[in-house]
């Protein structure tokens, strides 16, 4: 997909809790870097996963029972919350094309789970492979999440042939996008395609996620109120 990166592996230590219940640990690479570039943005947590975690902690019963894949999880922090939400955290999956994700995933894995034997699972995937090799190994999943994914237009196509061919075929399976608004035509080339692999998609409101509205109030944010949406994409049974 790309070529391989070079990442500062210099990450702090943080803990993430949602409520009393939630609480993840993990390492990242500090997000207001002066000198953070293009190669290191997928080692951040990023205000659309914390969105987007937000929304998994409120609505935990999508993620308490059935399998769960995290697709572009980068540190990881939706999938590790998924699966201390879930009734059996090892039916977790969280994915990267990135070794060096992987990797991190996998600390951070450790340091929220220990060595508990039902604890998540992290593992590569490039979405210009053939999806079968990782169902091989863990099946389909019920649920499938992802924040920031679609920031390149041209993998657009293979993202969503990826969760197309992932997602089981229950009525209530779904593909949980959150979805950080950047241009236009990228909304159309979205839509279209999962359309075109036979995905209707529904926009989520966000309106009673307090991350939601923490995140708005920041500088960065305020002048944006457009930036952050929520999709639900399901099998189309028309």
């Amino acid at each position: 997909m790309f070529p391989g990166v070079m990442v500062d592996t210099n990450y702090r230590h943080t803990t993430v809790s949602f409520g009393e219940k939630v609480r993840v640990l993990g390492r990242v690479i500090d997000g207001l870097k002066d000198d953070l570039n293009v190669q290191q943005t997928g080692f951040v947590v990023w205000p659309a996963a914390m969105i987007l975690s937000q929304y998994l902690v409120s609505h935990r019963e999508q993620v308490r029972t059935g399998r769960v894949l995290e697709v572009g999880a980068g540190a990881g922090l939706p999938g590790l919350v998924a699966a201390a939400l879930s009734q059996d955290p090892s039916g977790v999956v969280m994915t990267d094309y990135v070794e060096e994700a992987v990797d991190l995933m996998d600390m951070n894995i450790a340091e929220t789970f220990g060595d508990d034997n039902k604890r998540p699972k992290a593992a590569i995937m490039d979405w210009d492979d053939d999806p079968s090799v990782l169902q091989e190994h863990h099946g389909t999943f019920d649920v499938i999440i992802g924040s920031d994914v679609v920031y390149w237009p041209e993998l657009i196509e293979s993202l969503i042939r990826t969760v197309k061919a992932l997602l089981s075929n229950k009525l209530t399976s779904r593909f949980l996008m959150l979805y950080s608004r950047r241009n236009p035509k990228v909304d159309v080339l979205l839509f279209r395609t999962a359309q075109k692999y036979g995905l209707d998609s529904t926009e989520l409101s966000l309106e009673q996620n307090k991350v939601y509205h923490a995140v708005l109030k920041h500088p960065v944010y305020i002048e944006d109120t457009d930036m952050f949406h929520l999709y639900e994409f399901r099998h189309s049974h028309k």
